[in-house]
């Protein structure tokens, strides 16, 4: 319940609570996933922030959250998910008790942020990325190293992906795929400081050396196996292309496996 100082205050009518969106939703959203709208509350004269929630109109069912923002800063979080594909439009509301009801003598709603629009689509495609790949692990400065993942598009949807590589080297590249599809993303990169490089892409993370002596980069290319499909008992030939890229000569032991 709030004190008098407050109930005055909420009597006028005004909206007292500022209600900033810093991330706001997409344009385009999916049924489906769960949505983050952020933003803060400021409060003119009252100590703790109101409570918030969503008002959502538009063509079917929507889940959320409702809270209560942090009493120093006002940031406050809402999850919205969408159950059916169509037009909305959805404002945030700020209210001096937990549900948006009338309280004797105090406005119901005290602050309301701007109509954001959005459209939902269909399901969205779902991907997953894996076997994150630095090559070579040691290299000497002013040489390329190559770190590379597989993107899978693991949902029932085709669509773009943005991989997203972090560290000590920031970059990013899209890639489409059809359900079911992988493709392999990469990204070259060249130190200039012998040091431990990290890298991050997309929450899988590894790490290259980099040294100011000549080291040897042996890898591994061309890959070919002729004929693709024989009958059992006949033989298949297996060959890759060795080339050092590094600056030091050096050997490296090749494994073929078959199963």
């Amino acid at each position: 319940m709030p004190n008098k100082r407050q109930a005055r205050l909420f009597e006028t009518g005004a909206d007292l609570v500022e209600i900033e969106i810093t991330k706001p939703l997409p344009e385009i959203c999916s049924v489906g996933p769960t949505y983050h709208l952020e933003g803060t509350c400021k409060v003119a004269g009252i100590g703790a922030p109101p409570w918030v929630y969503a008002e959502v109109t538009g063509a079917g069912e929507v889940t959320y959250e409702r809270g209560l923002p942090k009493p120093i800063s006002g940031e406050f979080s809402i999850d919205l998910s969408f159950t059916n594909i169509g037009s909305y439009e959805i404002t945030v509301l700020a209210t001096p008790a937990p549900l948006p009801l009338p309280v004797i003598g105090v406005e119901p709603v005290i602050g309301k942020s701007d109509i954001m629009a959005i459209e939902v689509a269909g399901v969205a495609p779902q991907f997953e990325v894996s076997n994150l790949v630095i090559s070579p692990p040691e290299v000497q400065i002013g040489y390329p190293v190559t770190i590379s993942c597989l993107v899978t598009n693991t949902g029932s949807e085709a669509g773009s992906y943005t991989v997203k590589m972090g560290g000590d080297f920031v970059s990013e590249q899209s890639v489409y795929l059809e359900p079911g599809e992988s493709k392999s993303v990469s990204f070259e990169v060249t130190p200039a400081v012998a040091k431990t490089y990290s890298v991050s892409v997309d929450g899988l993370h590894g790490s290259f050396v980099a040294t100011e002596m000549a080291v040897v980069d042996i890898r591994l290319e061309n890959l070919i196996i002729e004929p693709a499909e024989v009958q059992v008992g006949q033989p298949v030939s297996i060959s890759v292309t060795a080339t050092n890229y590094g600056a030091a000569a050096g050997s490296r032991t090749i494994t073929c496996n078959v199963s």
